[in-house]
């Protein structure tokens, strides 16, 4: 009787053990590196050079983690409560329908959404979202959401203008503002970061980091990472740019895009911005969902 008396105190204690490793595992390691496909060496920087650290060195603690892991799954939660049932979803994407797709969160695999710049909330499944169109939603939704699900973030500027800058230059390139937004919250961690990339690079979507030893590009600016981010994004998805600032002066990766024009929904961004990247459209696709669904609220 005493053995049984202790085998389930110590069966809870590796039970919960084992929780926490998964949610470390999970919010410190898939963010480390982005943009993996463009192995070519990094742009010089007039940044200084930094050391670089291991996975999880520095960053947040475990508790900040496991709180933001906490959040994730709270808003996970409802948005189960809130998704659509089926007959909606026909009704909303059907052909003539009198629903307005701006006003609504739905999912779904429906081919006849049309990548467009036309304002768009309809966030689908499997990365079947298109990238382009008008977001119509605002900046501090955007942070509102973040900020939710993850806890105070490691920024260089207020969340709420990071958000701000997002909304403005998606908008003028006719790109989705969270779509590219949840991007970055899967890129840095919800704003942790706590990978090889750090929060004074101004780096928000991995760019250049290719690897342990590789941290990629540094910023001047939070506003020039958030250019460069969404320059980048207008490389894989136009042939050729919509707006002038769009080009290698910003992001000095532009050029290893080729060819040029390859995504057109989250999915396309599989193999392409991070190695493998099986569910990299996917994974930023149920980010937006969450993020449209408080959006919503």
């Amino acid at each position: 009787m005493r053995n049984q008396s202790f085998r389930r105190p110590a069966a809870i204690f590796v039970a919960v053990g084992l929780l926490v490793c998964t949610m470390w595992a999970t919010l410190s390691c898939e963010y480390c590196t982005g943009d993996r496909n463009e192995t070519a060496p990094t742009p010089a920087s007039s940044s200084p050079a930094r050391r670089t650290l291991p996975c999880s060195a520095e960053g947040p603690t475990l508790h900040d983690r496991a709180m933001a892991a906490w959040r994730v799954q709270q808003l996970a939660a409802a948005a189960e409560q809130d998704t659509p049932s089926p007959d909606q979803k026909s009704s909303a994407l059907s052909p003539g329908s009198s629903t307005d797709a701006s006003n609504n969160v739905l999912t779904g695999t429906s081919s006849d959404v049309l990548a467009d710049t036309s304002p768009n909330r309809l966030v689908l499944t499997n990365g079947q979202t298109p990238l382009q169109g008008r977001w119509p939603g605002s900046a501090e939704q955007l942070s509102s959401y973040l900020v939710a699900a993850y806890g105070t973030p490691s920024f260089t500027v207020p969340v709420d203008k990071l958000a701000y800058y997002y909304l403005h230059y998606c908008n003028e390139a006719g790109l989705r503002a969270d779509l590219l937004w949840a991007q970055m919250i899967y890129e840095t961690g919800g704003g942790l970061f706590g990978g090889i990339v750090k929060p004074e690079q101004n780096n928000f979507a991995g760019l250049g980091a290719t690897g342990p030893n590789e941290e990629g590009l540094w910023f001047s600016t939070a506003e020039d990472g958030v250019m460069a981010h969404v320059a980048h994004m207008v490389a894989y998805v136009y042939s050729e740019s919509p707006v002038g600032w769009a080009n290698p002066a910003v992001d000095p990766r532009f050029g290893l895009v080729q060819p040029r024009g390859q995504a057109k929904i989250l999915a396309d961004l599989n193999g392409r911005w991070a190695l493998p990247g099986t569910n990299y459209g996917q994974a930023i696709e149920e980010i937006a969902r969450l993020l449209n669904v408080l959006a919503g609220h």
